[in-house]
């Protein structure tokens, strides 16, 4: 309970003010690496995580040709994602947070967290709608045989999570959601190689999911927690896997399974005050 308190204390004195962002280069080439303390330091560990876990700065990735590049979730995206032209409601659920443009009208994701989340359809002018699944939809996306999702909570000590396949049986019935695949962990964001692997980033850990719907774990343990993935994209080679996060992008090497932080500068890393790093150092250590 010491501990508790006192990280409670250190954190309620950690907020600053809001200031203009500095100027940087979305080029992922040009970043920094931001070493990750090791697990045999768990005072300098938890200072890291507790400065990165509070940063303002969120980053979201993107591929735009052969060139894979990063932006502020707060600034417009490069490219924006198909949304249908109306304001998806349903019962108790607004603020969809994840849309797919199906051959008759869009499959719409409402997920809020601990709170309750749905599947739904809507037709092309959002006049008709019905539930298809209680899933929480976390994104969407297409193999050769149709429309999948990834979807799943991470909330206290649970994350879980799975994959879908979503269709509709012969004769234009209603569209339906069953589960191909279950996930170890919550998932995040998920990019495709070209031959319809799924690489999928957890709450902790990457893996990947071929066409035998087998999970083979690349990334154990991954050191994110509180700093909530939320896009991820591949190079055109498929070697690397770079992932949009609070305070970093990561870069994932994908044949030797290396794990790299990224900033654009030291501009943009949040650091804690000296004396609230020392409190943690002391509470953590040893």
């Amino acid at each position: 309970m010491r501990r508790v308190f006192l990280v409670a204390i250190i954190l309620l004195f950690a907020v600053t003010t809001p200031a203009a962002e500095p100027e940087y280069d979305r080029d992922l080439a040009r970043w920094q690496e931001v070493p990750i303390p090791p697990d045999t330091d768990q005072g300098a560990r938890t200072v890291w995580l507790y400065a990165a876990g509070y940063s303002k700065h969120e980053w979201r990735v993107f591929a735009d040709h052969d060139h894979v590049g990063a932006q502020l979730v707060t600034e417009q995206p490069t490219k924006h994602d198909d949304h249908p032209k109306f304001d998806p409601k349903a019962e108790e659920f607004e603020s969809a947070s994840a849309f797919a443009a199906a051959d008759d009208g869009w499959l719409v994701g409402f997920n809020h967290g601990e709170f309750g989340a749905a599947l739904y359809w809507f037709d092309g002018d959002g006049e008709r709608n019905y539930k298809v699944s209680d899933h929480q939809v976390v994104d969407f996306f297409r193999l050769s045989d149709g429309w999948y999702a990834i979807e799943g909570l991470a909330h206290g000590t649970t994350s879980e999570g799975s994959a879908i396949r979503i269709a509709r049986p012969k004769g234009g019935e209603r569209w339906q959601a069953t589960e191909v695949t279950k996930l170890p962990y919550a998932p995040y964001a998920v990019s495709l190689r070209k031959d319809g692997t799924m690489l999928v980033t957890l709450s902790d850990a990457i893996v990947s999911v071929g066409e035998d719907r087998k999970v083979q774990t690349l990334l154990p343990d991954a050191p994110w927690s509180g700093l909530y993935p939320g896009s991820s994209v591949l190079t055109s080679d498929e070697q690397k896997l770079y992932i949009g996060m609070r305070q970093f992008v990561g870069e994932f090497d994908l044949r030797a399974k290396k794990l790299r932080l990224l900033t654009p500068s030291d501009k943009f890393l949040h650091k804690l005050p000296a004396d609230q790093e020392q409190q943690l150092r002391k509470a953590y250590s040893g």
